[in-house]
């Protein structure tokens, strides 16, 4: 069974995540207390978000050689988790924790077994979404089998954001939409699905519910309409 996905991010009102240009002193807050009201029993981001908690330190190569099963490891039961998509496992771990939730890897078969080996001595948990690719359904059934994840909010990057969007995946789409025009050309989005129109069709939201908050900021809830996206 696959989970609820909710995706929730902090947006310009040109569709651009937040940079410094934005001027605002606390952009924070913004952003994760109306995250901290989305009930959820995990919360997923990119690696280059997850590296903000992750080790900065990378630990000595084992001292002999190691093969270690590529098969899922569950280090430790949660309520609550924290998933990274690391296909190629370039977060390291001090702990297993982040505040308190867990940390699940997702992994592709390309991951060398002296880095499953530092993830099993840390007691953290990972699972393999595919050989070289990931399959983003199998990931989500997955963590619901191993781990009863019955609700992921997705917490970005743009192209983490992109690829559930273009996999047809995300059930809801929170959006704090900041009173900010950034208008950098270039700048990452809130999704960053591809290039192009390909063969995909615009995904169509219906609206769940809307709230003013911080004077000038709007909260748009919408549910993802149906069977109108297409690959």
């Amino acid at each position: 069974m696959k989970p609820y996905v909710i995706c929730h991010m902090l947006g310009s009102v040109d569709g651009r995540i937040k940079q410094n240009i934005w001027g605002f002193k606390d952009h924070h807050k913004y952003f994760e207390e109306t995250a901290a009201k989305i009930k959820a029993d995990a919360w997923l981001v990119g690696r280059v978000t997850m590296e903000e908690f992750s080790s900065k330190r990378k630990p000595a190569a084992p001292a002999k050689r190691v093969v270690v099963p590529k098969e899922d490891f569950v280090g430790k039961l949660s309520k609550t988790y924290a998933v990274v998509i690391d296909p190629s496992g370039k977060c390291y771990w001090d702990t297993n924790m982040v505040s308190t939730e867990h940390v699940i890897e997702v992994l592709t078969e390309r991951v060398s077994s002296s880095y499953l080996q530092h993830l099993r001595e840390k007691q953290v948990s990972y699972v393999f979404g595919g050989q070289d690719t990931l399959d983003l359904a199998l990931v989500l059934r997955k963590l619901n089998k191993l781990f009863n994840i019955k609700t992921v909010r997705i917490d970005g990057g743009g192209h983490v954001n992109g690829s559930f969007l273009k996999a047809g995946l995300i059930d809801e789409f929170s959006l704090v939409l900041a009173p900010v025009a950034d208008g950098t050309i270039g700048q990452p989005t809130v999704f960053e699905a591809e290039e192009g129109f390909g063969r995909r069709k615009a995904t169509q939201f219906t609206l769940k519910s809307v709230k003013r908050i911080y004077k000038d900021f709007l909260w748009l809830r919408y549910l993802v309409v149906k069977g109108k996206t297409k690959r």
